[in-house]
């Protein structure tokens, strides 16, 4: 099979994939169990979470997210600079025979997080996630195609 396949839109995660790699392990499902996770840092996770099509259907407007994980925060926090880096710097170059039209950052969905329930004396608290073994850096991005 040929990639891209011409007449149709680029496969938006594929591209990142292609994108990514050279920069650290890029996947787009997540190892099965937790150890598995933490043996393949620093890993970058990569999925299409919505898109639009323009009026004319000629340009394909994907927005994704991409979660940098390393083995320390400031791992994963330089781990974003570079994918944001690649990313905005992609526009007008083939990556694996992809040629994207424009990219931007843009506001990442809100994560469906939900605090845990901390007992106190005084009744019950939210308290935020302040665990300092968070490894984890989500950037999101909208990226525009023509059929290739």
């Amino acid at each position: 099979m040929t990639y891209p396949t011409p007449g149709e839109f680029p496969d938006f995660e594929q591209f990142m994939v292609d994108l990514f790699t050279p920069i650290a392990t890029t996947v787009t499902t997540l190892p099965a169990t937790s150890s598995d996770l933490q043996s393949t840092l620093p890993l970058i996770w990569v999925r299409t979470t919505g898109g639009t099509l323009d009026i004319n259907a000629i340009t394909y407007k994907a927005k994704v997210s991409v979660v940098a994980f390393g083995v320390t925060r400031t791992q994963a926090q330089q781990l974003s600079v570079q994918i944001r880096t690649a990313l905005l710097e992609a526009p007008a170059s083939h990556v694996n025979g992809v040629l994207v039209d424009y990219t931007e950052e843009i506001v990442a969905e809100e994560p469906k997080f939900h605090p845990p329930i901390l007992r106190r004396s005084r009744g019950l608290s939210e308290v935020p996630d302040l665990d300092p073994l968070n490894q984890m850096v989500e950037i999101a991005f909208c990226i525009e195609a023509r059929r290739q």
